[in-house]
């Protein structure tokens, strides 16, 4: 005779832990072969699209605690999709900045600007501190990262020591990876680190769905004492349940404007198709694309990346998979603006995608019909490897943009 009372409690650990935090909610597709298994214990309801506020709590220092990552995720079952926003902990909402409200109003308040800004309250929320990320990249790691700029920070009272050199590989586990995420004094602060975020969460789910369900079991057992959850084991199984075959993962920020005195702001221009958007099918359904952005304009800094990701989100829906706003030394020898098609099958979705993007611009197209084509092209490529940037590979789009004025 099985005794399934043991079994219970141990599905029950894993279920709740697997809404410990944004990474943890990506590993869960690593469970989905436990779908018929959930189906048979649970049968019930869950509202769609499900939507859940994860929170990184950094350590209490004179009483007052800051939420350093912020981060809405909405599961759309019905379409399998699960798109996670990202919210700069600096944004400046009624007067103070974000991650001081929860600590100040408490986490109803904080629903309630989350409904006022996407239009979707949450139905949960997972509070999480560094030190399940620490097991996570433990875990999961190395995780290769290369800076863009030097790296540099102490803070005595946190224990505290970033020190990475731009353009140098650094394979890094627990303890440096949670101190590459956090770093914040690059010329972009809090921007950039969440840029850094989406990176490290990408890799570190790459890493996770290597493992089998045993292994990424033992790991949530690890962590399970470093989260806070009001997400019930019921709405757990019941989700697991409707997601049948797999789940699209999209990233997101929340459309922000810099002020001149570089406050951050919601950016109600483009909040309203950002809102519509943000429930729907994936864009690059049809195929996956590697957009490369390279900067050959006169705005030689990090606003380029930041502005054309936000154009890029705003109009088609997803970001360029990598943007290049450094000066790479090619600016003087191409005029106008480019692309390179590296993957002729896909060029109809490519120009598609660009007209889309970028309606008012007129692309030379490149197809490497030509001898010079392949001259130009190796010529970007030297230029980005001078300056240790290395794409993946294979690109499918190389585009230079030059006139930057979005």
């Amino acid at each position: 005779m099985i005794e399934y009372s043991q079994g219970d409690i141990v599905l029950k650990k894993i279920f709740l832990s697997l809404s410990i935090s944004l990474a943890f909610f990506l590993i869960i597709s690593s469970f989905f072969l436990l779908d018929k298994m959930v189906s048979y214990l649970f049968k019930g309801e869950v509202k769609n699209p499900y939507v859940f506020l994860v929170l990184g709590k950094d350590k209490e220092i004179e009483h007052t605690v800051r939420t350093d990552v912020i981060v809405v995720g909405v599961l759309d079952w019905k379409k399998g999709n699960l798109s996670f926003v990202s919210i700069p902990r600096d944004l400046m909402i009624e007067g103070k900045k974000i991650n001081a409200i929860y600590n100040t109003y408490g986490m109803e308040k904080l629903f309630q600007i989350i409904e006022s800004l996407l239009g979707l309250k949450p139905d949960s929320y997972v509070i999480f501190n560094y030190e399940a990320f620490k097991i996570l990249g433990d875990e999961l790691g190395p995780i290769e990262v290369i800076p863009n700029e030097v790296m540099f920070y102490e803070d005595l009272s946190q224990n505290l020591v970033i020190d990475f050199k731009p353009g140098v590989p650094y394979k890094l586990n627990g303890e440096q990876l949670l101190a590459y995420i956090r770093y914040r004094k690059d010329s972009m602060g809090d921007l950039a680190r969440i840029e850094r975020q989406k990176d490290v969460l990408k890799k570190l789910l790459s890493k996770a769905l290597s493992r089998n369900p045993l292994e990424i079991s033992v790991l949530y057992k690890k962590i399970s004492p470093y989260i806070e959850t009001d997400i019930g084991l019921p709405e757990i199984l019941t989700l697991f349940s409707k997601l049948k075959n797999s789940v699209r993962v999209s990233f997101s920020t929340l459309p922000y404007k810099v002020d001149s005195d570089g406050s951050i702001f919601v950016d109600e221009r483009r909040l309203g198709s950002f809102k519509k958007n943000l429930i729907g099918s994936s864009v690059q359904e049809k195929y996956r694309v590697n957009f490369l952005v390279v900067n050959i304009s006169s705005l030689v800094s990090r606003v380029f990346e930041a502005s054309l990701r936000g154009v890029w989100k705003d109009r088609v829906g997803f970001e360029p998979d990598r943007v290049v706003w450094e000066d790479v030394g090619i600016s003087q020898k191409f005029e106008g603006d480019h692309v390179f098609i590296g993957e002729p099958e896909k060029e109809d979705y490519i120009l598609g995608i660009l007209k889309k993007a970028h309606p008012s611009r007129h692309f030379t197209v490149h197809r490497f019909d030509r001898p010079e084509d392949y001259t130009m092209y190796y010529t970007i490529l030297e230029g980005l490897v001078k300056n240790r940037i290395y794409p993946d590979f294979p690109v499918s789009a190389l585009i230079l943009i030059d006139d930057f004025r979005e």
